[in-house]
């Protein structure tokens, strides 16, 4: 009497996965290196970016301080000469001034 074939399921498929060789591989390892190096120049170019914007900030930063002490001692003085009246006058033909 003749056996009966076995039925082939999925574990008897042949396969490599799972058989990962850890050898190591140079020209693997060259092209991970020249990865990390295109990396770095975008970092480095992201990083001047950045600090040229930085730098754009505090500049303009100082220069509504500069504005802002400017007007106080705008401010100061004509509090100081008597000019500093919170009324709103009319000048002749320069229409409505408002003086602080």
């Amino acid at each position: 009497m003749k056996t009966p074939m076995k039925r082939k399921t999925v574990t008897d498929i042949k396969t490599h996965a799972g058989k990962v060789d850890r050898t190591f591989l140079p020209h693997k390892a060259f092209m991970r290196i020249s990865c990390l190096e295109m990396e770095k120049a975008h970092r480095v170019r992201e990083m001047e970016n950045a600090r040229r914007r930085i730098e754009a900030i505090q500049k303009r930063l100082k220069e509504i301080d500069d504005e802002t002490d400017g007007l106080m001692k705008r401010i100061k003085t004509n509090t100081k000469e008597g000019g500093g009246s919170d009324k709103k006058t009319t000048d002749g033909g320069k229409g409505l001034v408002l003086r602080y």
